[in-house]
């Protein structure tokens, strides 16, 4: 197969290596429907693994040319730090390329991205909101997930090489190195949320309404997908599905389509639930050894498991830290630093983040936080107590509790 080289456009990914079958599945359907290989930048420390050159273009991120890179890798976590770097390496494409489109690794196409392409001939900046219709109030979070975590999903995004397009690319690239944190309770979810705002300043940005983009368990209940008469996916009769986003994709239960919660669970039925099973097969045509290689940012030189508390208060005083050191040698700054404030687990185990799923296990340790908390109020009163639950949110973000570290 010939692969195109021109300089039209470059779609790119990111991932680190345990997200690689996601992203290699991503690749094998951009060459088959552009003919193109996809550019994946590997989010994860250089070593020896075999990389399939036939069906991408890979780059380490360490190749990259990403200013302080260290610096991100240590202070962000994996989600973080991936989705930090995006509008920084859309920008170096920029360089050789008219245009760039973005997918994320969980995404395939199943169409040609020309639709896509003439957008971008159009408007310098391409976007894809998370829905396009008001959530029923009857579900639980109804729209407050979108002002939690944005309202367009850069899961996707294309721009082109114009002046507005490549200002937009520094303005948010700027703001991702510096504030591209998970933390929704203080308005900031990685690099989404900053986007919201992006139409208050770039007047030309274009927000697509094609329901045939980014289709995904967010947005199934507007987006019926069926085929055509040529055995092509279409969505609700009308547009030809371009791209599916499979994000927190149950690979065991493919039926769920999802991990997370979402109005139509347990839904999934023909032509949708043919999608989801045959992406499962896809995974698992592409499961390398080079998958379960852990993360490579997360350890410390001699081993040590960098714990989530260790990124937040690095980013709080990696200022005041020796300028160029390597906060990944334990026995530097970062090192010594993190020893004085037991900030080190005494066994390398990885962080597993709880979720609104895992309530019902813990119900006695919330009976006894509630104790202590109804206690409190006894004792504070409710004015003073709503102060301190309000204090409790600010110094949920350790990086903003100096006074809480010592160097």
């Amino acid at each position: 197969m010939n692969v195109s080289n021109d300089t039209k456009y470059a779609a790119f990914t990111v991932c680190n290596l345990a997200y690689l079958p996601k992203a290699l599945v991503l690749a094998e359907s951009v060459l088959k429907y552009e003919q193109k290989k996809i550019k994946i930048y590997l989010i994860d420390r250089k070593c020896d693994v075999v990389l399939p050159d036939s069906l991408a273009d890979f780059i380490w991120i360490e190749d990259a040319g990403v200013p302080d890179l260290y610096n991100l890798a240590f202070k962000y976590d994996i989600t973080e730090f991936s989705t930090s770097v995006k509008p920084f390496l859309a920008l170096k494409l920029l360089e050789k390329f008219d245009n760039v489109i973005f997918l994320d690794p969980d995404t395939c196409i199943y169409h040609s991205l020309d639709p896509i392409l003439a957008d971008l001939e159009a408007h310098p900046i391409v976007l894809t909101p998370h829905y396009t219709q008001p959530q029923d109030n009857a579900w639980p979070n109804s729209d407050v997930g979108m002002l939690c975590f944005g309202s367009f999903n850069l899961g996707f995004f294309a721009i082109n090489k114009s002046d507005e397009g490549v200002s937009f690319l520094k303005w948010w690239s700027d703001r991702c190195f510096r504030f591209c944190y998970f933390e929704t309770q203080f308005g900031l979810s990685t690099d989404q949320k900053w986007v919201s705002i992006a139409p208050c300043f770039f007047e030309n940005l274009y927000v697509s309404f094609n329901l045939g983009y980014n289709a995904a368990f967010w947005n199934v209940q507007e987006r019926y997908i069926s085929k055509d008469d040529n055995g092509c996916y279409i969505v609700n009769d009308k547009y030809p599905l371009i791209f599916f986003h499979f994000s927190s994709f149950d690979e065991k239960n493919p039926d769920l389509l999802s991990k997370k919660s979402f109005f139509h669970k347990g839904e999934n039925s023909g032509d949708l639930l043919e999608l989801s099973v045959s992406y499962k097969a896809a995974l698992q045509k592409h499961t390398t050894a080079a998958s379960k290689r852990k993360y490579g940012f997360d350890y410390m030189s001699n081993g040590d498991y960098i714990s989530p508390t260790l990124r937040r208060a690095y980013a709080c005083v990696a200022s005041e830290l020796e300028p160029g050191c390597d906060p990944f040698n334990s026995d530097g700054p970062v090192g010594k630093f993190a020893k004085k404030n037991f900030l080190l687990e005494k066994k390398s185990t990885q962080f597993v983040a709880n979720s609104y799923n895992d309530i019902g296990k813990h119900k006695n340790k919330f009976a006894v936080v509630n104790f202590f908390m109804r206690l409190i109020l006894r004792i504070l009163g409710p004015n003073r107590f709503a102060n301190f639950a309000r204090l409790l949110v600010h110094l949920s973000s350790y990086r903003q509790n100096r006074d809480m570290w010592k160097i």
